[in-house]
């Protein structure tokens, strides 16, 4: 009688370093950055002008060490946990809307807890459901309708509770990086096609015919007709750009983010970034992303079996896709959502979230090229 089993034959190696500095430059840029885009806003609101620049450095080193943290434990240790993920997904987008946990701020309930405790569950959900996709499709078993029907309603369940929130522009990332995943999963494109066509009533129910939604994207194709409304913030970025020129105005000296630009550390800080660094400045962030994306190809293309493909590529676009999407809106390239800048923005749940993607994806990389080995050993080995 012959007993097969599998022995794990892989070498850990150096994780990816072109990869790992591109998140630390990015990062190191977002604390700079943070910190000149919030100080008069920190002073006039809490007597300190370092007062972002502190608690961002505190998130960057949480940040960090749970990605160094991460790095080293195995990314197929994640296949045990997806049911726990899913069930803490819900949980977690259902405190928001629980008196006394959750909490509001400009008519969004999109966090719980309080004060510097405060966390937005849908950036940790974004990443719980790359996971969870990467060990679905990862399988090549059973029936491909039955294998893509449960994510899918799952998948749409998460969407609508965020949009619930409301975040549009978080449910549009997560419903982005979805599709991605399954389409580089290998799944026949006429899935993807079918899935889009029945997508269109929900869009036109949840975008269209929402009124601010409706006016945001009426903005976008024609900002300079709602100069004084919905449309002002959009051309104020766009006078961001336009000030920066090729090199700036210089660190600290802008002036769109004194009371013109929306949230100008958090959201349109890109803005900021074009202001005070110019087209030098916000090639340089766009070159990073691109970076990024590049390196997560490479590991995802490396890894030696399809979770770990799969997961890397998924990480990845949840990354990508974000920071275009942001610098998209900011550009006045997509209609306006707020997101955030990954690693850029200020903000603790956003960096916590993504430097935990770059700890598991640094895993990942330290076993490309490896092997697993099938051996057959009889009874008797045994004995």
């Amino acid at each position: 009688m012959d007993l097969k089993f599998f022995i794990d034959t892989r070498r850990s190696k150096e994780p990816d370093l072109i990869f790992f500095l591109a998140i630390l430059t990015l990062a190191g840029i977002g604390i700079a950055m943070s910190y000149s885009a919030s100080a008069v806003f920190a002073m006039k609101e809490f007597g300190d002008s370092y007062y972002f620049l502190k608690k961002q450095s505190l998130w960057f080193a949480a940040g960090f060490m749970l990605m160094l943290v991460l790095k080293e434990i195995d990314y197929r240790g994640y296949l045990k946990l997806t049911k726990i993920m899913l069930v803490f997904s819900f949980v977690l987008l259902a405190l928001v809307f629980v008196p006394g946990i959750g909490h509001s701020a400009k008519g969004s309930a999109r966090w719980v807890g309080a004060g510097a405790l405060s966390l937005q569950p849908s950036e940790f959900v974004k990443l719980f459901m790359v996971i969870y996709l990467a060990k679905v499709f990862s399988s090549d078993k059973g029936d491909r309708f039955v294998q893509i029907l449960v994510p899918v309603l799952i998948v749409s369940a998460v969407f609508l509770m965020i949009m619930l929130q409301p975040d549009f522009g978080t449910a549009m990332d997560i419903l982005a990086v979805s599709v991605f995943i399954l389409f580089v999963s290998g799944f026949p494109f006429i899935y993807i096609i079918s899935l889009s066509i029945i997508s269109i009533p929900m869009f036109y129910l949840l975008i269209y015919l929402v009124e601010y939604r409706r006016e945001r994207i009426l903005a976008f194709l024609d900002p300079w007709e709602f100069r004084y409304g919905i449309g002002y913030h959009i051309i104020q970025s766009f006078i961001a750009f336009k000030k920066g020129g090729l090199f700036g105005v210089g660190l600290g000296n802008g002036a769109q983010k004194l009371s013109r630009l929306p949230e100008p550390h958090t959201d349109f800080i890109y803005a900021v970034i074009a202001e005070e660094a110019g087209l030098a400045g916000t090639v340089i962030i766009a070159f990073l992303f691109l970076v990024i994306l590049w390196r997560g190809i490479v590991i995802s293309s490396g890894a030696q079996d399809n979770f770990g493909r799969l997961l890397a590529m998924g990480l990845s676009l949840m990354i990508a896709v974000q920071a275009f999407i942001n610098m998209g809106v900011v550009a006045g390239v997509l209609p306006t959502a707020g997101i955030p800048l990954p690693f850029v923005s200020y903000g603790g749940s956003s960096l916590l979230s993504n430097m935990i993607a770059a700890g598991i994806l640094l895993n990942i990389s330290r076993y490309r090229g490896a092997m697993h080995q099938e051996v057959n050993l009889h009874e008797g080995v045994l004995e």
